[in-house]
């Protein structure tokens, strides 16, 4: 841990302001940890602005600790506060250097969390992955999807290009969903680009319908990337677009808990707060909130799939009258969530992606001859 140390600039903070009921007691500075406990969940929480106004973000993200921190503390969790990124003049070196940081904490098995004043961030997740050879599925929260960075908004551009990187020859990504996407602002060309590569789509209007529905997607993910601008303007007006549609603050809490309960969810990033629109807090408190909820789940995980074998697991197998024979269903006895198993042999790109993640109502479902889509969307892709 001393190694990467070297690349953050810390935050300090007074511990006399805070009680030993607050979050503030699970944190721990970079450079003052050897080790972590490997039988406590560890996250990393780590600040990356490379924009002209990365000042004020900073700012925010200091801002962003003393609602956090003061939160009422979690057991069974450790946060590493890593500080700030240190930039350098390059943000292609930056990218890559927060890259090497990220491999050697997903390696560690601690999950980080970047707040970032860009989405191009996303590219060292990605680079932190084929660091660590892994394939990954990618989920976004967002309003819109956008083919290349040629979107919508010119204030909601990317400092770099990351379409091509993610989307186009990456042999390491398995397969993305968008959740919370508005059919208004989304082109038809661009919808039909995520359906033609099999890719999962939940409309904001699923999610208000069912919030549960997004949970199997989200459980389904390695790297979970929230788009501010997915926020309706009343609950979060700091935002770059601040659009008047969007999630509602306790919908946001409760997909970050989903996130932050699955064992398969490896790193989140958070971008697209503008701080300057910031008023009262409002934005910022909502996002350490979210924080919050994300740290919470975590510390119920309870080593699921990846982890636990399916031999560990409870085994349910349906005789289908479809294009699919069989349906191998499973159940976690740890945690009473569902998986469905998926028949391809191809060992070596998805065994970390065998099992898809469904809910029980799915295998009701199933047993009146209804294939889930998330599966249909994961046997297509694979073919």
């Amino acid at each position: 841990m001393k190694e990467i140390s070297n690349l953050f600039e810390t935050i300090p903070i007074n511990s006399n302001l805070y009680k030993q009921s607050q979050l503030f007691f699970s944190v721990s500075n970079i450079e003052k940890i050897e080790n972590t406990n490997s039988d406590i969940n560890t996250l990393a929480l780590i600040n990356f602005a490379i924009n002209n106004k990365k000042e004020d973000f900073i700012k925010s993200s200091i801002n962003l600790r003393s609602y956090l921190y003061s939160y009422s503390n979690i057991n069974n969790v450790q946060i590493i506060d890593c500080g700030t990124f240190i930039n350098n003049a390059n943000a292609k070196d930056s990218i890559g250097g927060l890259a090497y940081a990220l491999s050697d904490l997903i390696s560690r098995g601690i999950v980080p969390i970047i707040l970032s004043d860009d989405r191009a961030v996303i590219l060292a997740i990605h680079k932190a992955y084929k660091l660590i050879k892994r394939y990954y599925n990618l989920a976004f929260i967002m309003p819109f999807i956008d083919l290349n960075n040629d979107n919508l908004w010119e204030k909601s551009k990317d400092l770099l290009p990351w379409h091509e990187d993610i989307f186009r020859n990456n042999k390491l990504l398995n397969t993305a969903t968008f959740i919370g996407y508005q059919s208004y602002l989304t082109d038809t060309d661009a919808l039909h680009w995520a359906e033609s590569n099999y890719f999962d789509i939940l409309r904001l209007g699923d999610i208000r319908e069912n919030i549960k529905a997004a949970e199997p997607y989200i459980r389904n993910s390695d790297i979970i990337c929230i788009d501010m601008n997915a926020m309706k303007k009343s609950e979060a007006p700091a935002t770059m677009l601040a659009l008047p549609n969007g999630l509602y603050a306790e919908e946001l809490c409760q997909l970050a808990y989903y996130a932050g309960m699955s064992d398969k969810s490896s790193i989140f990033t958070f971008y697209n707060y503008d701080p300057n629109k910031d008023i009262e807090d409002q934005t910022i408190q909502l996002l350490a909130q979210t924080i919050w909820y994300i740290t919470e789940g975590i510390s119920l995980r309870v080593k699921d799939y990846p982890y636990t074998p399916k031999s560990q697991m409870l085994k349910y197998t349906l005789i289908m009258d479809s294009p699919i024979n069989e349906l191998v269903f499973y159940r976690s006895p740890r945690s009473d969530r569902w998986w469905i198993e998926l028949p391809i042999n191809n060992s070596t790109q998805i065994q970390r992606h065998t099992l898809i993640p469904c809910l029980y109502e799915d295998y009701l479902a199933a047993l009146q001859n209804k294939i889930p889509l998330i599966f249909w969307n994961a046997i297509k892709k694979n073919k």
